[in-house]
C-alpha cells in the first residue's frame, strides 16, 4: 500500500511596505495579502502618514509615486496597526527581501511604543533563489516576470500580491 504524504496547507500573510525616506519607521503605505490553502483569500491596503520629521522625500516619490499630499489625512502607523494586526492574526509573514519589511515593522512598532512582538517572517528572495537558481537575479520584478505575475512595482499591494504568488509557486 502506497502512502500519500500529507502537505501542510499554504496559509500565510504576505506584506510589503513603502517608506517615505531612509528612516525605517517612515512607513507611508502597506499592502497585506492573506493566503489560505495556497490561494489569495483577502487583501488589505492603507496609506500611512509618516511621523513628523520623516516626510516623503521627492526621491522616494519617484520610486513609489506617493506624495506628502497623498498621506496628509491617512492614519499614522499607531492608528493603522490594530487593523493590520487583526488582518495578520497569527500568520507567518512573507516578504520579498524580508529584512527590509521586518525592519520597517519593528521600527514602526518601536516608534509608536507598541509592545506587540514582530511575527515570524520568511523571505521570498531566499525561496526563489532555492527554487529557481538559474535566474539572473531574484529581484521582485525579475521573479514576477519569470513566473508571469502581473506587477505594478513599488505599489505596496501589488508587490504583496506578487510576493504571495511567488511564495506559493516556490512551494509547489
Amino acid at each position: 500500500m502506497k502512502t500519500v504524504k500529507s502537505r501542510r496547507p499554504l496559509d500565510f500573510c504576505a506584506i510589503d511596505f513603502e517608506t517615505a525616506c531612509n528612516y525605517r519607521a517612515s512607513a507611508c503605505a502597506v499592502g497585506l495579502v492573506r493566503v489560505r490553502n495556497g490561494k489569495i483569500d483577502d487583501t488589505y491596503f492603507t496609506l500611512i502618514k509618516p511621523p513628523a520629521g520623516m516626510e516623503i522625500l521627492p526621491s522616494f516619490t519617484r520610486i513609489h509615486g506617493i506624495t506628502n499630499r497623498h498621506v496628509e489625512s491617512a492614519p499614522v502607523f499607531g492608528e493603522a496597526w490594530p487593523a493590520m494586526r487583526e488582518f495578520i492574526g497569527s500568520d507567518l509573514l512573507v516578504a520579498h527581501n524580508c529584512g527590509f519589511d521586518k525592519g520597517v515593522l519593528r521600527y514602526c512598532l518601536e516608534h509608536y511604543g507598541i509592545e506587540d512582538a514582530v511575527p515570524e517572517f520568511e523571505c521570498t528572495v531566499v525561496c526563489s533563489r532555492r527554487k529557481w537558481p538559474e535566474l539572473e537575479n531574484h529581484k521582485l520584478n525579475t521573479v514576477s516576470d519569470f513566473l508571469g505575475i502581473e506587477l505594478a512595482h513599488h505599489e505596496a499591494l501589488s508587490d504583496a500580491i506578487a510576493c504571495a504568488r511567488i511564495y506559493v509557486a516556490a512551494h509547489s
